[in-house]
């Protein structure tokens, strides 16, 4: 058993505090290679499903004593050398170091945890996020792709981070659940998806065939694209199939999350 103990830090010139907020911005967060993810939810999914991943778990004062069961989990955790640090901190540097506006008083420091492209010649359902900017679609998106069972959700370059704070809260836990790779090149990902035999569906208002019509291929990757211009010429000229949503009223086009959320349900039912 580890002889390790719950921390106590009350300076905002410790170094673990200086990390900490420096992970607010995308730039540390690419030096370091963590994120920041916050509130019981979340912390408790990512020591349920990637526990290896956690650098360490901060509570603040109130939160200690409001969330005691979970406190005394981790601390267990720490005594048994499955979580490296335990630390406790006053309420006011909690506020200090929290991206949320409301904090629930527990974070938790994480590594990077997506993986490097080959990873996909051994899946059979992907999700690709093509240069998405709302960091609450992504999120959105990685949700829907966990709740709807595809095995991993990629990321183009130039779609938003997807460890920027916003996005992990909108996952609910999810980025823990999937495989995941992130900034991929266009043109490398349509070339190890084609070598693999995946079908590429790409969704568009413009679509010739209606998504309730797709009888899904063996193995397929859904394509969604930034909310304004769509999804990029490359993979629109590699596209399988180009599917679309019926529409009944006068909207032209649905949400980029809600868009997605309607095709991986539909092609989950099949």
């Amino acid at each position: 058993m580890s002889t390790k103990k719950v921390e106590f830090i009350s300076s905002r010139e410790n170094e673990c505090i200086k990390r900490l907020k420096k992970l607010h911005d995308k730039k540390y967060r690419e030096e370091f290679r963590s994120f920041i993810t916050e509130g019981l939810k979340l912390v408790r999914e990512a020591i349920d499903y990637q526990i290896e991943c956690i650098n360490l778990v901060i509570f603040s004062q109130h939160a200690k004593d409001r969330y005691q069961e979970f406190y005394w989990e981790c601390k267990r955790l720490l005594e048994d050398g499955k979580i490296e640090r335990v630390i406790e901190v006053p309420d006011k540097l909690f506020e200090y170091i929290t991206t949320t506006s409301t904090p629930q008083g527990i974070l938790a420091e994480c590594n990077f945890v997506d993986k490097g492209i080959n990873f996909i010649k051994n899946l059979r359902r992907v999700v690709v996020a093509n240069k998405l900017q709302d960091p609450g679609n992504l999120g959105t998106l990685i949700r829907c792709a966990d709740a709807f069972g595809f095995d991993a959700v990629v990321t183009t370059k130039g779609t938003v981070d997807i460890y920027n704070p916003k996005t992990i809260r909108a996952t609910m836990g999810s980025l823990f659940h999937l495989q995941i790779m992130r900034e991929a090149e266009e043109g490398k990902l349509i070339k190890i998806l084609k070598d693999n035999s995946f079908a590429v569906y790409v969704a568009t208002p413009y679509g010739d065939i209606e998504i309730s019509k797709i009888v899904p291929d063996k193995r397929f990757c859904v394509v969604i694209g930034n909310e304004s211009e769509g999804v990029s010429d490359s993979f629109a000229k590699v596209a399988t199939r180009k599917i679309k949503i019926p529409m009944a009223g006068k909207a032209e086009s649905l949400n980029a999350a809600v868009a997605a959320s309607i095709v991986l349900y539909e092609l989950r039912k099949r």
